[in-house]
């Protein structure tokens, strides 16, 4: 007997159901990305599956940083590392949709740093972004991103004050304070190397200052005052005034607060006026740009790093591998790994946001997120900065940077100046 049409209709609209059915129980295939992270917030471990995702096709991450100018060198290192982890990102499988990103170069300049600022909050796609290398930048740039209630994440701008509670949650850091680096720093010169007699030079900017009051409080808890305090412009290149009221007031230690590109000058006026004392600073000036002035001027320059030896940690080496790989003109730098991981943690905050991906969702998935990467755990404090601190020494050596624990100066074959 004929089957009736209508029948015949029900009966293939019956077995096309039946195969989606089927389709729709098959798992999207999950690639990981290297190195894997966690992020541990609600619904943070739920990979959004290609079928039933209901977000947004594009989303856009910000980034800003110095990729030329004065601190090219940090920057642009900084810019290679987010792209990097975003270019793993897009090729892993583990995002239905394409993560775009939009790349400032804010050239060190405040007013740059701005114009950039706002390119990134006009673009519709953007819910999140992260910059930058320079405080005075970062605090320039803060209104910009909170008024428009775009989160940003600092991943290299130390100043004490950029993470607050006027800032909060909008604001958060993955990187160390200048308090928090300086801390180590004393520790090393003040307490176990026995220096006292300390001349503070810096150079004007917010970095500068922030690291002059951390370190001249590090001084007054043990009952020390500096022999002085000079500031200088940036780009000042002549120190020789400076240089000589260190060595009329017998300084066995020089503290530099500012970045690599005067810093490197003043350790080689200090050594062609035969200074003896010791050079030391922070993290603003662990470049290769430092070698770039003579082996003897640099040998024995004394500088604080965050974070930790990449090499003392599996994720910390592929890291340095597909860095390496990549053929990078920049060599790692400081903050290189800091870029990085920030980009980790924007990329496990989009995970935690499923298919509701906005600027309000990225900005509570960052500030209540649990995020482990190539440094370790990170966890935002209730006022948006990171509860993770590690930092370790650095020595020039032989015109090259090395580990001040497996350093000759660590084992004593070779001494301080100022010693």
């Amino acid at each position: 007997m004929k089957t009736p049409r209508w029948i015949a209709f029900i009966m293939t609209l019956m077995m096309v159901a039946a195969m989606f059915a089927g389709c729709a129980k098959q798992p999207v295939a999950e690639t990981p990305t290297a190195p894997a992270v966690e992020a541990t917030t609600t619904e943070a471990a739920a990979v959004p599956e290609e079928v039933g995702y209901t977000g947004p096709e594009v989303v856009t991450l910000g980034f800003l940083s110095p990729i030329t100018g004065p601190n090219a060198a940090e920057g642009a290192a900084a810019r290679n590392a987010f792209q990097m982890a975003i270019d793993q990102a897009n090729a892993s499988g583990e995002f239905p949709y394409e993560i775009k990103t939009i790349i400032i170069d804010d050239q060190s300049d405040a007013s740059v740093g701005v114009a950039g600022a706002q390119k990134i909050v006009a673009d519709s796609t953007v819910v999140v972004a992260t910059g930058h290398w320079n405080s005075g930048v970062a605090e320039a740039t803060i209104p910009v991103f909170k008024d428009n209630e775009i989160p940003l994440l600092i991943w290299g701008a130390i100043r004490q004050s950029l993470t607050n509670p006027d800032n909060y949650p909008w604001i958060t850091r993955s990187a160390p304070t200048a308090v928090q680096e300086n801390e180590p720093l004393a520790k090393a010169v003040l307490d176990d190397m026995g220096y006292s007699k300390v001349f503070i030079v810096s150079d004007v900017t917010s970095y500068g200052e922030g690291n002059v009051s951390a370190f001249a409080d590090e001084l007054a808890a043990r009952n020390l005052e500096p022999l002085g305090i000079e500031n200088v412009q940036e780009g000042a290149v002549d120190f020789r005034a400076i240089i000589s009221k260190i060595k009329d007031t017998g300084a066995d230690c020089v503290y530099w607060g500012g970045v690599v590109t005067e810093g490197s000058i003043l350790k080689q006026q200090m050594h062609e006026a035969g200074v003896d004392a010791l050079f030391c600073g922070i993290s603003g000036n662990y470049s290769a740009d430092f070698l770039k002035i003579s082996a003897e001027a640099a040998e024995g320059a004394l500088i604080v790093k965050p974070g930790i030896v990449l090499a003392s940690t599996e994720a910390g080496t592929k890291f340095v591998e597909d860095y390496t790989a990549a053929g990078f003109a920049e060599p790692i730098g400081a903050y290189t790994p800091y870029a990085y991981e920030a980009a980790l943690i924007l990329l496990n905050a989009l995970k935690a946001c499923g298919s509701d991906i906005t600027p309000e969702t990225m900005r509570d998935a960052i500030k209540d997120g649990t995020f482990t990467g190539i440094m370790g755990t990170t966890t935002f404090n209730e006022f948006g900065q990171t509860t993770l601190v590690a930092a370790y020494l650095n020595v020039v050596q032989d015109g090259e940077w090395v580990v001040y624990d497996v350093s000759e100066y660590a084992t004593g074959a070779r001494t301080f100046a100022g010693k």
